[in-house]
């Protein structure tokens, strides 16, 4: 073998191998040159190793693409009001139970409908404690399955406030608009919400499908230059004691989102700052998980968890897995907060189920993420766990809220008024873009230049290692065992014997 090492050490395109063999060098210069050779391939393995733990460790990374993107490039957001007292109360006092009883109805059947749907009208997910002035009464809790025949979503939509009861006067972008047109009776996880902009029902989705404008957007920014809603709703068709109105922001094709309960008789303003990140189409290749986002399509991965019929975005993510909690510790999901669908594989939640719902409030009123016990303490016993990834297009609107109060002259004391004025902070946001940090044709460009860099190879270099270790070398040893064989068969001859003289030998004439 040492005759084949010598020659491929000799004919090698890395660079300092044929030091190591060339017979003109003493053999301390091989030495140090076997010494250079160690070192630089420590070296350039090193470099290799920390190379490849950037690469597996930042796979992708998140850079602003451009700092003056214009508002209008993106929806201006869904806006939902949600009133704390939105039924019609001398309604569910006086007509309601005949409508949906019966006139024939006992007077105790129609005192257990007032009591439950006047509690069952201020539901919503994360506070249920408008529950418990009728469960904690057992006489009449106790006979609540009487009214697991009726529809709640039915009646509580139909004790709703009308739109003209709630609203008094509607501007977009300084346009006076019919407010009744331009907002639509929603379910969210607030109850019934009025909406404004929204591409959730299959009337929205329609329009926006039709409608290159829709949902709407704004070019401008500041105050007056989005939507302006006056509300003013008369005493005498309210809940004693209920005031404020829950105002939720959220995406068009959003369920649902956290909402925040703004006060009465004030001007309210919400100034808003989008911020959008999309991903580059070659992060497709990593997992979901990798990349940290799921793009909308990708129905089979295994973090892919979406309302049906809906675009995914995180927030949709989030009102599944609180369905899904409800219908785990419940069997049966409320269509007064989650959405329907035929695909659906549990019941709707009875008027008799809403107990369940009281019972585990304390579990629905709080979400923790799933890295959140390694920083935070748990100091509730049940809670919600939602693991859901951001959508790799996600626009999430950040607000900001603030009050004054409205002047004595603008108020009324036999109306509730309130004046909301939401707008768009800036006419620019910022635009973060996802790329992959390293790819493996960038991976493979790095480690060529390392490897051309310590040892002068390439990827030929490899290949003739590859061939030196293989082919080359059968073809050496077959050579070398067909050799052998003929050199055993054949007779001995006389080897002949060859003297070298170092000097010339030359007579020389003697004379004596």
């Amino acid at each position: 073998m040492l005759p084949y090492l010598k020659e491929y050490c000799a004919k090698s395109s890395v660079h300092g191998f044929r030091y190591l063999t060339d017979p003109k060098l003493r053999t301390f210069e091989r030495f140090i040159w076997l010494l250079i050779l160690l070192g630089t391939f420590i070296c350039a393995t090193i470099v290799y190793v920390d190379l490849t733990e950037l690469y597996n460790s930042a796979r992708v990374h998140t850079t602003i693409e451009d700092s003056m993107q214009p508002i209008f490039f993106v929806p201006f957001p869904s806006v939902g009001l949600c009133p704390r007292s939105r039924i019609n109360w001398p309604r569910l006092l006086k007509e309601t139970p005949e409508e949906f009883l019966g006139s024939d109805a006992s007077a105790e059947k129609k005192e257990l409908f007032r009591s439950f749907f006047a509690a069952a009208s201020g539901v919503h997910l994360r506070d249920m404690h408008t529950l418990g002035s009728f469960f904690e009464n057992s006489s009449i809790a106790g006979q609540i399955r009487q009214l697991d025949g009726l529809d709640v979503v039915k009646v509580l939509e139909a004790m709703n406030l009308n739109c003209n009861d709630f609203f008094k006067s509607c501007t977009w972008r300084g346009k006076q608009h019919n407010c009744c047109e331009i907002f639509e009776l929603q379910r969210t996880e607030y109850g019934f919400c009025w909406v404004f902009n929204s591409a959730v029902s299959a009337e929205m989705q329609q329009r926006q499908r039709e409608d290159k404008y829709y949902p709407r957007r704004t070019a401008q920014s500041g105050p007056g230059t989005g939507l302006e809603v006056y509300l003013q709703l008369n005493k005498s068709l309210t809940k004693p004691g209920l005031r404020g109105i829950y105002v939720m922001v959220k995406q068009p094709q959003q369920w649902s989102e956290a909402a925040r309960l703004v006060p009465h008789d004030c001007h309210n303003r919400i100034s808003m700052v989008p911020r959008y990140t999309g991903s580059d189409s070659r992060t497709r290749t990593l997992s979901a998980k990798v990349r940290r986002c799921i793009f909308p399509d990708e129905i089979h991965d295994p973090h892919y968890k979406n309302l049906p019929g809906f675009v995914y975005w995180r927030g949709n993510c989030r009102s599944k897995c609180h369905q899904e909690h409800v219908v785990n510790l419940c069997n049966c999901s409320p269509t007064l907060l989650f959405p329907r669908h035929q695909k659906d594989n549990f019941s709707e939640c009875k008027a008799s189920d809403f107990k369940c719902l009281y019972e585990h409030r304390l579990t629905f009123s709080v979400e923790r993420l799933p890295l959140e016990q390694e920083y935070v303490d748990n100091v509730y016993k049940d809670s919600m766990t939602c693991d859901c990834l951001n959508s790799c297009s996600q626009l999430i609107y950040d607000t900001i809220h603030s009050s004054s109060a409205m002047e004595p002259q603008e108020l009324s004391a036999d109306t509730i008024s309130m004046h909301l004025d939401i707008f768009f902070q800036s006419s620019w946001y910022i635009k973060y873009q996802t790329h992959m940090r390293f790819t493996f044709v960038e991976l493979l460009a790095s480690f060529g230049g390392i490897i051309g860099l310590f040892l002068g190879a390439s990827l030929l270099s490899a290949i003739e290692l590859i061939y030196y270790a293989t082919i080359g070398l059968y073809l050496y040893l077959h050579h070398y065992n067909l050799k052998s064989k003929q050199q055993l068969r054949a007779p001995e001859s006389p080897v002949p014997i060859t003297l070298k003289f170092r000097h010339k030998i030359t007579p020389t004439k003697i004379v004596y």
